[in-house]
């Protein structure tokens, strides 16, 4: 049998509404729930809910959306028992970002059926490639390749199409130009010889993981980064002395989302060291997972025993253009690569929120990159990104507020969504049950 109570009906009563969009917090309100969808809000004062609904105290609570992990791939070892962190973690929704198409639609059917504890996948399938990968792919290296390719992709139904990283230039335009016509939105890597301003011209949805973008840099700093190895040129760009403002605002007018990934990127800051914040979480991983993680992400033999120093400086910088495409305006998602060392599923988000926060973010635009900015980017605010009647009852209930502190995003008092609530008991209980599958 799952964790968590099945919901007909439920009052929250006197709980504080945080309303993602920038408006002000509103306190001493009861939010009805009937099943799946909230039924109404108002005044706890005015509130006249029937006498059988079940009533969950909210005084001195929070209550937010559920929240959003925009950059997973959840197939992986293990993986299947690894979505139930996404839930104990408050995380009721995640982009997959490339996973064999067959296993992913099958975890969805579970999942919207109740058989299975897990968020709402919105997911790519295999993405394109230019070469071979471990990860499911479709390789493309000619402009027909691409159409040919997306085509696939929508009749195999996806949600939309990922580009990665070896995708030919013609092959990336010819791919955003048969995806838009069929009305499917790309997502991913830049292409070689792509800029950001070229692939949010074409319409690329989101941009992912900063590649492509450049630090601000002094020349004295140009010149101390210059040696920096291959792998962390590529994870934190090169420097330029020239204003950036310009590109982030034609990011913003053109309303292009990017997603930083900082808490996955921090991993590569660090090396030749191996310790991350993460590791107190092992006992959540598989060795099958572990040893699947190092083999892709296998740090090079040859660093100096001093790169780290370096690769702090660099994500340091990589933060400073996080806060500046904030302040430009750039909508901004909130995602992990989930389920990288410094990302463990679920875990990783509010790492992510932390390290948007520490880059210049507001708490309150860290929570809106895992709420609100989602649910615009999935053009679903009909149904998430705020608390209001009609809505999916995707909701977290907090013991503190996190427009104060972000760290308050991991006092989970519980979690509503797909029709049940897990209170403190329940998602203690989900931790335990991945706990024990890691061990076997």
């Amino acid at each position: 049998m799952l964790p968590g109570l099945l919901l007909q009906l439920v009052a929250i009563t006197h709980v504080t509404i945080v309303d993602p969009t920038g408006a002000a917090s509103t306190h001493d309100m009861t939010v009805v729930v009937d099943r799946v969808r909230i039924a109404w809000v108002a005044p706890s004062v005015s509130a006249n809910f029937p006498p059988h609904a079940r009533v969950i105290d909210g005084a001195g609570k929070f209550l937010i959306p559920g929240l959003w992990d925009m950059h997973v791939h959840t197939v992986a070892p293990s993986g299947r028992a690894l979505l139930a962190l996404y839930i104990a973690n408050g995380v009721t929704g995640v982009r997959d970002m490339a996973a064999d198409w067959t296993t992913l639609q099958q975890w969805r059917r579970e999942i919207a059926q109740g058989t299975l504890v897990g968020p709402r996948i919105v997911a790519s399938g295999p993405y394109l490639e230019g070469h071979d990968n471990v990860i499911p792919h479709i390789e493309v290296h000619t402009a027909d390749d691409a159409r040919r390719a997306v085509d696939s992709l929508s009749r195999l139904g996806v949600d939309f199409v990922k580009v990665h990283s070896a995708v030919p230039r013609d092959a990336f335009f010819a791919a955003v130009r048969e995806a838009r016509a069929r009305h499917l939105a790309v997502a991913g890597h830049l292409s070689p010889g792509v800029t950001v301003v070229e692939a949010s011209d074409s319409g690329q949805r989101s941009l992912e993981h900063l590649l492509g973008f450049v630090n601000r840099c002094t020349p004295a700093e140009s010149v101390a980064f210059a040696g920096v190895d291959p792998l962390r040129r590529i994870v934190f760009g090169a420097c330029t002395t020239r204003d950036q403002t310009p590109v982030y605002e034609r990011l913003a007018r053109n309303g292009t989302w990017v997603t930083p990934t900082l808490a996955a990127s921090y991993e590569f800051a660090v090396l030749p060291e191996r310790a991350v914040p993460a590791d107190t979480l092992s006992r959540f991983i598989s060795d099958s997972l572990r040893a699947y993680l190092t083999h892709i992400f296998d740090a090079p033999p040859d660093l100096p025993s001093n790169a780290g120093v370096l690769g702090r400086l660099l994500f340091a910088k990589r933060q400073q253009t996080v806060g500046a495409l904030g302040r430009a305006g750039v909508r901004l998602l909130a995602g992990t690569d989930a389920p990288m060392r410094n990302s463990p599923p679920g875990f990783g988000l509010h790492e992510e929120l932390a390290l948007l926060v520490q880059s210049g973010l507001s708490p309150l635009a860290a929570l809106r990159a895992a709420t609100y900015e989602p649910a615009r980017y999935l053009d679903a605010l009909d149904s998430l990104g705020t608390i209001a009647p009609g809505k999916l009852a995707d909701l977290v209930l907090l013991d503190g507020d996190p427009l104060v502190d972000i760290h308050n995003t991991r006092r989970i008092a519980a979690v509503f969504t797909r029709g049940r609530v897990y209170d403190r008991p329940a998602l203690d209980a989900l931790l335990a049950g991945v706990e024990r599958s890691a061990r076997r």
